[in-house]
């Protein structure tokens, strides 16, 4: 009875490897040389650990890496020049919920993740930065066996990067004037697939 137990707890825990396309946006700059930095369009790999905590709900980790070019567009509108390759590891917790019951074949879920990015330019003289990320994404599951499956996702990621100075806004009506800020984000949107091991 107690091996039997055991048994069925251990289904609620889900180790997943992972690769893919992850499409990259870029942020605008402020600087005397440059404008604007877009990142290039890379491929995806990581690493999902979760645990379901009923037929429907679940908490899972996922790491994720890419690495890409970054080019940076000049002040005088002249060829884009790539300045740095950008290393981008992502560490998200998320929440999902299952639209079937884990005894079923195919499991379309839905999530939200916060966690944060960690950007490395790898180029001397540049200092990596550590910034908060959330995350939204559909996919679904399909069981194979008990112990093996079959995932798939598409995630939108947004890393918030700096706010710079917009202005001040002065309320007409009421009276008063606040500081308004420009957040810049860089936005990702992957599409990956890979094996799941239940145990």
């Amino acid at each position: 009875m107690f091996v039997l137990l055991i048994s069925a707890s251990a289904q609620n825990f889900e180790l997943t490897g992972q690769v893919g396309g992850q499409i990259n946006g870029g942020f605008d700059l402020s600087t005397s040389r440059f404008q604007r930095i877009e990142i290039a369009n890379a491929l995806n790999y990581g690493i999902t650990a979760g645990f379901l905590l009923g037929q429907h709900p679940a908490i899972e980790f996922q790491w994720n890496r890419m690495e890409a070019d970054t080019r940076a567009q000049p002040i005088n509108r002249g060829s884009s020049v790539t300045v740095f390759s950008l290393a981008q590891d992502q560490y998200m917790v998320h929440f999902l919920y299952h639209l079937t019951d884990k005894e079923a074949r195919t499991r379309p879920f839905m999530f939200f993740g916060l966690g944060a990015s960690t950007l490395d330019p790898g180029r001397s003289g540049l200092k990596g930065i550590t910034r908060f990320a959330f995350s939204l994404g559909a996919g679904a599951k399909r069981n194979l066996s008990q112990h093996l499956g079959l995932r798939g996702q598409v995630k939108w990621s947004p890393t918030y990067i700096t706010t710079t100075n917009a202005g001040y806004w002065c309320d007409p009506f009421w009276g008063g004037c606040w500081f308004v800020g420009n957040n810049h984000y860089l936005h990702e949107f992957d599409i990956t697939g890979g094996i799941t091991v239940r145990f």
